[in-house]
């Protein structure tokens, strides 16, 4: 099979991502349990670093190769050659601006080396998404899911051999760059391998000059959405210690690994969604509304959940020296629930050619998060950013939803009662386990949650039996019609 559906490609996605945060998670809690607050927040930081500078390598071709190829897979050879070097070319561009900026900023020699090691990672993660746009454009994301999986776990390894031998700690950083070397060489084998492509040395110029125009919107967009997410961090490098981000960083990993849900279902609904955008619209809001339901019955009870076992999982998984962090992951949950939206309004601009609207929103979201950081670091540290970001990502999910109900006649209605079906189980369920660890291991209150959650969705009407069936159906379906939801 050469593509899937939307269900089935979000559950590859969604399943190899649940394996790599997995992993991810015991690999991060394993350096911080080791090399400490400080050490963990000096690691942390230098990998935030780079990532603002993928935007710039990238510079918006990953989602205009995906969008152009979905809507004409002819010409999808062409468009490859040229976005790969043109993307090799703004990859160069982006490391030396890595190299110039760190030492600007004046960073210690050993937090300029882990950023350097970590820009060679961002040039190998960048060329990598050229493949994979090439798959998630043909609807076809086992590839990417089997890849995530197996650089995550090369990743795991690589670090833990590192700091059993007491290695130093740029080695926590190779154990990023080796495995990215390797994800792009069987990537860029396998594209090959199934659609039969050849590589070589052709830039179109037309192809190119109307990819780099179309992908404006996208670059600044995605620089908006960059400096947006790491901000807080360069801030707080300036403004705070490194104890803050050791700090910082364990509530902004744990929300941020749980990203991949909408992260995978966007990747699945774009293509489709772009593919609709040339046709009858209608159909974009009937699978605008499916997307809806499947994040509202996820992110409701995961940031319930997780705010009821906030303090005893950290404290036990990461040591009592990470408790500052509690406060921090109590914000960040309630804004991990405008920013899961936020994911489906966004890729449902982008798929309509409305990017604009997108970089519009994102660029009120960051002068606000800019503001509050600068205000709010100095007064109640690392809780200031927390705060800054729960009301970053509130105006992305309003911003986003009106200008989506603007261009596609969304079904307000519905979408609310989705909402409300999913969010009262959800705070009860969090209360169930709120008050069942203080008598037992959280480890145990989370199942019971589970279990408490799947009953009150059918009680309330979020869940119910023919939906299972119809989600089940397209899900194991053997033959799919690719843009269905």
């Amino acid at each position: 099979m050469s593509s899937y559906s939307v269900a089935q490609n979000t559950s590859f996605l969604t399943a190899a991502s649940i394996l790599q945060k997995a992993v991810s998670f015991i690999y991060f809690t394993v350096i911080a349990r080791v090399v400490g607050v400080e050490n963990t927040g000096q690691y942390f930081f230098a990998i935030t670093f780079t990532t603002i500078f993928t935007v710039v390598a990238d510079f918006g071709l990953g989602p205009v190769l995906t969008r152009e190829t979905a809507k004409y897979p002819e010409n999808t050879e062409k468009y490859v050659n040229t976005v790969f070097w043109t993307k090799l070319l703004f990859g160069g561009l982006s490391y030396l601006l890595v190299l110039l900026f760190s030492n600007l900023l004046h960073y210690s020699p050993e937090t300029k080396l882990l950023i350097y090691l970590s820009g060679i990672t961002m040039l190998f993660d960048t060329m990598q998404t050229t493949f994979y746009s090439i798959f998630r454009a043909r609807k076809n994301l086992i590839y990417e899911a089997i890849g995530v999986v197996g650089v995550q776990t090369l990743t795991l390894i690589i670090g833990t051999l590192a700091l059993l031998r007491g290695l130093p700690l740029y080695w926590l950083i190779l154990a990023y760059t080796i495995p990215s070397f390797i994800n792009l060489m069987y990537v860029s084998f396998f594209v090959r391998r199934v659609y039969q492509f050849r590589y070589r040395f052709a830039f179109d110029r037309s192809i190119g000059k109307t990819f780099l125009t179309l992908a404006i919107p996208f670059a600044f967009a995605g620089i908006l959405s960059r400096l947006y997410s790491s901000a807080d961090s360069i801030l707080m490098s300036k403004m705070l210690t490194q104890e803050h981000l050791g700090w910082w960083s364990v509530p902004y990993k744990i929300t941020f690994a749980f990203q991949f849900i909408p992260i995978a279902l966007s990747a699945s609904v774009y293509p489709v969604m772009s593919a609709l955008s040339i046709g009858d619209t209608s159909k974009i809001s009937e699978l605008f509304g499916k997307a809806w339901r499947y994040l509202a019955i996820i992110v409701f009870p995961l940031a319930g959940g997780l705010f009821a076992v906030a303090r005893p999982a950290i404290t036990t998984i990461y040591g009592a020296s990470y408790a500052p962090s509690v406060t921090v992951l109590h914000i960040l949950l309630i804004s991990l629930i405008f920013g899961y939206f936020s994911f489906l309004t966004g890729a449902l601009l982008n798929a309509t050619n409305h990017q604009k609207h997108q970089m519009m929103v994102m660029g009120a979201a960051l002068v606000a998060n800019l503001i509050l950081n600068w205000f709010l670091l100095p007064q109640i540290d690392i809780q200031g950013a927390a705060i800054a970001t729960l009301v970053g990502n509130t105006i992305l999910f309003v911003g986003g939803y009106y200008f989506s109900s603007r261009f596609v006649r969304l079904n307000h209605r519905n979408n609310f009662l989705i909402a409300v079906r999913a969010f009262f189980p959800a705070v009860l369920m969090s209360l169930v386990v709120y008050f069942t660890t203080h008598y037992m291991h959280f480890m145990i209150a989370i199942p019971i949650g589970i279990g408490v959650y799947a009953v009150l969705l059918f009680l309330f009407g979020g869940m119910t039996k023919e939906l299972l069936y119809e989600f089940k159906n397209k899900i194991f379906v053997k033959e799919t019609n690719t843009t269905e939801v």
